[in-house]
């Protein structure tokens, strides 16, 4: 299947609440799709380094529905795929400049150039540098979907890059920051988007996410119940889960009717799943 063309609607995806029109996008008919959906966190992040083109390759291979990945903008506004704040833990910036805490903000994108990303993973990765958005996406939209992810910066940076790579109608971005995900869905209304969120999910919160544009609330799988799931599906949206490693989690979670499961082993969540790369293909 050619993930970056737009798809005929299949006449189920009406009682979905996904689409009022003739054709859906790729992303929303991934949305569609009555199974539980796994998404690679980090990319395949128990196998590869966080974050680095190697991870989401292996994300891809591994057959997750969805690869996630953070971003932040460097200094000269471009995105960097890199989930802190600072470069000390998944780069050897402190090495190399002899500076503790240096922020990704501080750098230009040039100079991330230098950096390792890979070493502090294991010595097979050494030399493997940390990739701009644009190179994780050329990576990913192969043979997955993009979950992005926003640490910084302003939405109209993102949606500009999906709109020059076209990809806008195949990717899905979340962010804790509500109002960034208004933004982007008042830049581009078809955009998928998700509200991340933690601790207590009330209505109140369900409300405010809702008024956002998103059609998916993202929620740390330790403040979630099968109550909140049944009163998110209520509302039209979709429920996924961040981040579920543990198998007896996951079950009770598919149980309870989750949409949507990130994790750091998106292999074995597949199996937990009932899922082969064959079902996809």
């Amino acid at each position: 299947m050619d993930r970056v063309s737009r798809l005929t609607v299949p006449l189920v995806l009406f009682s979905c609440g996904l689409a009022d029109a003739a054709d859906v996008t790729v992303a929303e008919k991934l949305l569609a799709m009555p199974r539980v959906l796994i998404v690679a966190h980090r990319g395949d992040s128990k196998r590869a380094p966080e974050n680095t083109l190697p991870a989401f390759a292996s994300a891809v291979e591994t057959g997750a529905d969805l690869v996630e990945l953070d971003y932040r903008h460097s200094a000269d506004g471009v995105p960097i795929v890199i989930h802190d704040e600072t470069l000390d833990r998944t780069t050897n910036a402190a090495r190399l400049y002899r500076r503790t805490k240096m922020p990704v903000a501080e750098m230009r994108s040039r100079e991330f150039e230098k950096l390792d990303a890979g070493l502090w993973f294991h010595p097979r990765y050494s030399d493997v540098r940390v990739p701009t958005l644009e190179q994780a996406l050329d990576v990913i939209q192969r043979g997955s979907v993009t979950l992005i992810e926003r640490k910084s910066g302003d939405a109209a940076t993102c949606v500009r890059l999906l709109s020059e790579k076209r990809l806008l109608d195949s990717v899905v971005v979340q962010s804790f920051d509500w109002k960034y995900v208004a933004e982007c869905h008042r830049l581009a209304p078809r955009l998928a988007l998700a509200a991340l969120g933690s601790k207590e999910l009330t209505d109140s919160k369900l409300d405010d996410a809702q008024q956002t544009g998103a059609k998916i609330i993202a929620w740390n799988q330790k403040h979630i119940s099968r109550q909140q799931i049944d009163a998110i599906h209520r509302r039209g949206l979709r429920a996924w889960v961040y981040t579920v490693n543990d198998v007896e989690r996951a079950r009770e979670l598919i149980g309870w009717g989750i949409d949507g499961i990130i994790s750091d082993v998106p292999a074995t969540m597949l199996d937990v799943a009932g899922r082969t790369k064959s079902d996809d293909q």
